[in-house]
């Protein structure tokens, strides 16, 4: 099994249960067909509460906000963009919970590069500027808090727009086969179901972020001994750094 699969499979069960009611959206984003590119403004991407037409993910309302990758090129379709819950237009003048996910089927993945990729990935979820779109993230929460301004709506940005600038920025990435996006604008309660799983997908993170930055591989006083003692891809990666380690010192 690959480190994420056990979310991934969550993460589609869910999604199968929402269309069978019906309130799933689905669209394919082909890079550069120019039918979802829209405007850039990076250094004035401010929407102020005035200009607001929607509000996602306020510190008040359900968010979360996580990227995963699998190594499962026959299920994941490069371009998807699935939309649970109402679209940008139509959620017009309102405040809703959000949840944001992207799945990259990547390749060459190995216990020495994992967190390096991870961490380039994890830069370019935030790297959207797109006009009349505000975005303030906490990755470490797993969050994010995002305004679109009235004329954007005004003027059709959708989240056809948001999951097509996100799929060319990691399929500019030379590791990446394909990307999909998910965005759920449903309610408080779907939110929070992503949530949980997003959670595992912290807890992973977490334990990566521990070996590789703090260079700890104390397992017995480790917070995440019992995260990596059930995914071999994290014991692969504790094994290969502290080899490293070993050898540096020696």
């Amino acid at each position: 099994m690959g480190l994420f699969d056990k979310d991934y499979n969550a993460i589609t069960a869910f999604l199968d249960r929402k269309r069978n009611t019906g309130n799933v959206s689905e669209f394919i984003h082909t890079i550069h067909n120019g039918q979802t590119k829209w405007p850039t403004e990076k250094n004035r991407n401010l929407v102020l509460g005035p200009d607001t037409a929607v509000e996602l993910g306020n510190p008040k309302d359900a968010s979360t906000s996580f990227l995963l990758w699998v190594n499962q090129p026959d299920k994941i379709k490069d371009g998807r963009i699935t939309v649970v819950g109402p679209d940008l237009p139509l959620l017009n003048g309102q405040r809703v919970s959000f949840g944001k996910v992207v799945i990259v089927d990547a390749s060459d993945f190995d216990a020495d590069n994992s967190y390096d990729r991870f961490r380039e990935m994890e830069l370019l979820r935030y790297d959207i500027h797109l006009k009349g779109y505000m975005m303030r993230g906490v990755s470490q929460q797993q969050r994010e808090w995002s305004r679109v301004s009235t004329d954007a709506i005004n003027n059709g940005f959708s989240f056809k727009n948001l999951g097509g600038a996100l799929i060319e920025k990691f399929s500019a990435l030379d590791y990446v086969r394909s990307t999909e996006t998910i965005f759920i604008t449903s309610s408080k309660e779907d939110v929070l179901e992503m949530q949980n799983i997003s959670n595992n997908v912290i807890q992973l993170i977490n334990a990566m972020h521990k070996m590789a930055e703090e260079m700890s591989f104390d397992c017995d006083t480790c917070d995440y001994n019992d995260v990596c003692g059930d995914v071999a891809e994290l014991r692969a990666m504790r094994k290969s750094l502290a080899k490293k380690e070993t050898t540096a010192n020696a």
